[in-house]
């Protein structure tokens, strides 16, 4: 078996580096590298953990990964064949190789953008699909063209970098060791491959073979939550994902679905994760549709 890594090399010698993930799912462990990150959803949804922030993305989204920000991306349905494979692409920036560049006055709001985000970001919604023909075309340029697109997508975040969504959740930047790393990430995946059974602190402890008491400080230190707490949000995110794509007859087959054993509960836990009872972020989801 293929031993886990919390910081994944990027492989390339420019100043830029493409991955295009045509596959199941996406590498989906808590990971972190030094590049910057930006990557477009062409197919597939699901659920992206930023820092310690968990929401869903779908098909159009684009996200700009801050360098070190540890992440995953996980696709919704995975247990199931007939959701059919992800399609995404990812561009890695190397800030340190790209510093050449940003001395040249044409380059200086690209630097200056790149060098001082604040924290990951969501592109806007409504500006996502104006830049989807870059990473189409960087899929199929080579030499020139393929890196006179790249400055064209960058040139295209810092123009609509105002509209963009912070991914920042609140709490201070989490440094984390590699060995903690990899612990924190094996506990992201059982807990994101689990979620719908009944676990326990106890289970999820012994599988990064901690004591419960020794995890439950462990958890609270590397991710400012409870570990329930952040069960709780994972499977409200997928509530949401369940609801939104129809793919349950009720709210109450929702809660089932991923967890809980009382709707009463479910319903009390939702409104604390999303700030409103189920049926009206329902609603409220259906009128902006």
């Amino acid at each position: 078996m293929k031993p886990i890594q919390f910081t994944v090399p990027v492989y390339g010698e420019g100043v830029f580096a493409l991955l295009e993930d045509r596959k199941e799912n996406f590498y989906n462990y808590y990971h972190r590298h030094t590049e910057l990150q930006i990557t477009y959803i062409l197919k597939g949804s699901g659920t992206i953990m930023v820092g310690n922030m968990v929401q869903s993305f779908q098909v159009d989204d684009v996200f700009v990964l801050k360098p070190d920000e540890p992440h995953m991306l996980d696709k919704y349905g995975d247990a199931n064949p007939t959701d059919g494979e992800i399609h995404a692409v990812h561009v890695f920036v190397n800030l340190v190789r790209m510093q050449k560049l940003f001395v040249l006055p044409e380059f200086e709001s690209v630097g200056r953008y790149l060098l001082e985000l604040d924290s990951s970001k969501k592109i806007d919604p409504t500006v996502s699909p104006l830049l989807k023909g870059f990473f189409v075309d960087l899929l199929t340029q080579t030499s020139i063209p393929r890196f006179a697109t790249f400055i064209q997508l960058l040139y295209s975040l810092v123009q609509h970098a105002n509209s963009a969504i912070s991914l920042y959740s609140g709490v201070r930047s989490l440094a984390y060791s590699d060995r903690d790393g990899v612990r924190i990430s094996e506990v992201y995946k059982y807990t994101f491959d689990h979620f719908h059974e009944d676990l326990t602190v106890d289970t999820v402890a012994s599988i990064v073979h901690m004591t419960p008491t020794s995890f439950c400080k462990f958890f609270k230190k590397h991710s400012m939550k409870t570990y329930i707490g952040f069960l709780n949000e994972v499977r409200i995110e997928k509530a949401c994902q369940l609801l939104i794509n129809k793919r349950t007859e009720s709210i109450a087959e929702a809660a089932f679905q991923v967890g809980f054993h009382n709707v009463v509960h479910f319903n009390r836990v939702f409104k604390q994760v999303t700030g409103m009872p189920p049926r009206q972020y329902l609603l409220r989801h259906q009128a902006k549709s």
